[in-house]
């Protein structure tokens, strides 16, 4: 049984109530397992050679139903700050084995301003990724029938920093599921200027795929790419990510950030400044701090 919505905000079926209090010390503590050792070990390092792993949907719904009643201790009531897509591109799936794109929850205290600096003393191992950030017009509790729709309904977009945490895994061998029960790794992120979709547009040659993209730390650049670098393009991750978090039984709200995934790859996240450049979008900086 999905989730239930009460007054707005997401809420357990009776039948899942019984094992909240197993669930939040079992299950939340599980997300907070740090895997510093198999980090140094390379065992989440991107050579790994095995294939693409297909799990089963019964697999791939326990994994997101442990997420869902997890996250939703985790919430105690409050409303999440938006949601995020993971695994988008080509190389997180290779470096994961996973066959599809997972998806997860930013809760409030994710949401950092972009003035705040960033420890990265707080993260097991911490990665960045410069991505497209949505919001809605309206709220959204049934899923999005196509991309026209899609279209329709959005609001705003904006420039995004997601600082994941590749520390919050609890063991490589659990491969993409792993990952949807940690929470897509979830840690912060930062979200710059946003502009109305209707404004960007009514430009002529508009196509949210082709706006040039770089990400510099400390005045390196480290990644250069076009805004449609992930797998199925911007427009379809986002419509992939509503779908899900809605099947999923969350109730999506306009004042909530939607991320769509790395554009072109998940990167280390280094000691002193990155800036991040969507041209036709907008730029937005983070300092972080050793």
């Amino acid at each position: 049984m999905q989730g239930l919505c009460v007054l707005g905000k997401p809420a357990l079926s009776l039948t899942k109530i019984a094992f909240m209090g197993m669930l939040l010390f079992v299950g939340g503590a599980s997300l907070m397992v740090r895997a510093d050792a198999l980090a140094q070990e390379g065992a989440l390092t991107p050579e790994s050679s095995a294939e693409k792993q297909s799990f089963s949907d019964d697999a791939w719904r326990r994994a997101y139903a442990e997420q869902h009643d997890v996250m939703l201790v985790r919430l105690n009531g409050l409303s999440p700050a938006g949601f995020k897509a993971g695994l988008t591109s080509s190389a997180g799936q290779k470096r994961f084995n996973s066959d599809r794109p997972v998806f997860g929850v930013l809760p409030p205290y994710t949401k950092i301003a972009s003035e705040k600096p960033v420890e990265l003393s707080d993260f097991g191992q911490g990665m960045i990724e410069l991505e497209m950030a949505f919001r809605l017009k309206q709220t959204v509790n049934n899923e999005i029938a196509d991309i026209a729709n899609l279209k329709a309904l959005i609001a705003d977009v904006a420039p995004a920093f997601e600082l994941p945490d590749l520390g919050l895994l609890r063991s490589p061998a659990e491969g993409a599921l792993g990952i949807v029960r940690a929470n897509a790794a979830a840690h912060s992120f930062v979200v710059g200027e946003a502009k109305a979709l209707q404004s960007l547009a009514s430009t002529k040659s508009f196509d949210i795929d082709t706006f040039a993209v770089k990400l510099s730390c400390n005045n390196d650049v480290i990644l250069s790419a076009v805004s449609g670098d992930i797998l199925g393009g911007q427009w379809q991750n986002l419509l992939a990510l509503i779908n899900d978090r809605v099947a999923q039984g969350w109730v999506i709200y306009p004042d909530q950030w939607l991320l769509t995934g790395a554009i072109g790859q998940m990167l280390p996240l280094q000691a002193g400044r990155c800036e991040g450049e969507i041209t036709g979008l907008g730029n937005l900086a983070i300092n972080v701090l050793p």
